[in-house]
């Protein structure tokens, strides 16, 4: 807790037990904060990194609402993503689709994801996390409700790209804005509350899909798709404030720290943050005479290709963008390959059974069995939210996608049995998803906590824009397989979710208990502990005094 001393120049704070006795900075020529010092008298200054300051407000009620808020965006995700599996037999008949139509629809959301997620995490680190995360949801909400009203199988899938567009930049920015809320101890469980949005958002999938295309139709079912995404818009708009850490990343530390006094009122820690307080990310920072100096970031924004060029030229920032990258590829490759066409299985495989193409038995069959695949990821869900703090967010990542492997070849091996033996086939493909979605779990928080502020969107969106790729190629070359056999995307899948974990385990790159960077350089910036040099600095003023 902060305090004034009997002296007007100092400030007394109590840590840990201890009393600080700590000089009130004043801020020199500086281009980071300057609008800050016109702002702000010189004797009530107190300078926090984002590391010290995100600790000091604790967590609590803001940051679930946060969390809950994005798992909504994330959810949008999720519906984009299997709204097409579900529509692919109702509307490639409705349309009179071809089976190249219909490979174009199941790849068009990933093309169009390829491209927002570059997009939208450039725009995350250039103009902030709150912008690009609203203008996601806006286009894919825009375009959502506008594929409803396809007349033709070209539109319908031009719009479903451009809906595509939207999801992409989402899953940069709330990745990207939910672990720069929180303290390094709540961030694994919390990321994976966001992550399980996909369960969520597959199950209003599967369960507006089972409830709407069998009797209202498809048409009907993509408006009850673009649900989620005006539901998270409206709640950017009305709550979400821009992330502390891009704040004190551009030079907006005044900024950064109004954001986290809200935070702190929220969750009744507001005495923890001070009268005075800048947020500054730097790499370099020295106390002289009671006088904080060091270099800064550009103020209020940076400019839109910095970031990028960073990851690009920064050789530690590009190595592990190309490592990261080829797990999310993998993965990314076997488990949409798979999903995406097991709608279109058990169409094939219960409709061939009854002997009666198309049947209303089938139909429904296959909705119930697409829901029950959905409702797996709640196991997967919970085991992960232990395991990435347990054992670690990189061997959850490798652990989960082999034994993913194993359940693919099971799913290809009983695949080929009859309705008699649905039970069997169903089950695996829900074993398949539960052990997926706990590897994505931690490759979403692993990625995220394994890039500095300054570029942590961008590196999020051109990692989920290798994803779409991995998607796309997936989607493309089960579409084809199934053609010749059932189960061959199921074996498919195998294959590529082995070597997902390959590329996991190859890597020694692990971010459990670390300190995020906050900027390009920092110190632990190559896979280090990432130090807080707050801890430094108030060490260095507790000797001088």
């Amino acid at each position: 807790m902060f305090s004034d001393g009997e002296d007007d120049d100092v400030l007394i704070l109590e840590l840990g037990g201890e009393r600080i006795v700590m000089p009130k900075f004043r801020e020199e020529d500086d281009d980071q904060d300057a609008d800050d010092e016109a702002t702000t008298s010189s004797s009530s200054v107190v300078v926090m990194s984002p590391e010290l300051a995100v600790e000091r407000v604790g967590v609590g009620p803001f940051q679930r609402r946060l969390t809950a808020l994005c798992t909504l965006g994330n959810a949008a995700d999720a519906v984009e993503v299997m709204s097409v599996a579900l529509i692919l037999p109702a509307a490639g008949a409705d349309l009179g689709m071809t089976d190249a139509q219909k490979s174009a629809l199941a790849s068009a959301v990933f093309l169009g994801a390829f491209f927002g997620a570059l997009l939208g995490g450039v725009l995350g680190d250039a103009r902030g996390r709150r912008l690009a995360l609203a203008l996601a949801m806006a286009i894919n909400a825009l375009f959502a409700l506008l594929s409803a009203a396809a007349p033709d199988a070209t539109t319908l899938i031009l719009c479903r790209f451009l809906a595509g567009v939207g999801v992409g930049g989402a899953n940069a920015a709330v990745f990207s804005v939910v672990p720069e809320f929180l303290p390094r101890a709540s961030r694994g469980k919390h990321a994976v509350v966001l992550a399980s949005g996909w369960m969520f958002g597959s199950v209003y999938a599967a369960s507006a899909g089972w409830a709407t295309i069998p009797t209202l139709g498809w048409r009907t079912f993509l408006v009850a798709s673009a649900l989620p995404s005006i539901a998270c818009l409206a709640g950017v708009a009305a709550f979400m404030p821009e992330s502390p850490r891009f704040l004190a990343s551009v030079g907006r530390g005044k900024d950064a720290a109004a954001v986290l006094r809200r935070v702190a009122s929220a969750n009744g820690t507001a005495r923890e943050i001070p009268d005075g307080l800048i947020v500054r990310a730097k790499a370099s920072g020295v106390v002289s005479g009671g006088v904080v100096s060091g270099g800064g970031a550009k103020r209020g924004h940076r400019e839109a290709s910095s970031s990028f060029a960073s990851l690009c030229r920064d050789p530690t920032l590009s190595r592990r963008t190309l490592l990261v990258g080829a797990v999310w590829f993998f993965v990314s490759f076997g488990w949409y390959g798979l999903m995406l066409w097991l709608p279109e299985y058990f169409d094939r495989r219960l409709s061939a059974d009854d002997d009666d193409d198309g049947s209303s038995v089938a139909d429904d069959r296959v909705y119930a069995f697409a829901l029950l695949v959905a409702l797996a990821n709640l196991p997967g869900n919970v085991a992960s939210a232990f395991a990435v703090d347990v054992v670690g967010r990189r061997t959850t990542v490798a652990w989960c996608s082999a034994t993913a492997s194993l359940a693919a070849a099971a799913f290809a091996v009983v695949g080929g049995g009859g309705v008699s033996g649905w039970g069997g086939y169903v089950a695996c493909a829900c074993v398949f998803n539960a052990l997926s979605v706990g590897g994505w779990n931690a490759l979403d928080l692993w990625s995220a906590e394994a890039f500095p502020t300054a570029t942590r969107s961008t590196a999020m969106g051109a990692l989920g824009a290798i994803g779409r790729v991995g998607s796309l190629v997936g989607t493309s070359a089960c579409g084809a397989a199934i053609g010749v056999s059932l189960t061959a995307p199921a074996w498919i899948a195998c294959v590529a979710m082995v070597m997902g974990s390959a590329g996991a385990m190859a890597t020694n790159l692990e971010t459990r208990g670390r300190a995020l960077e906050d900027v390009v350089g920092e110190e632990g910036g190559g896979g280090g502990e990432g130090e807080d040099d707050s801890e430094e600095l108030l060490a260095d003023v507790e000797q001088r005094s």
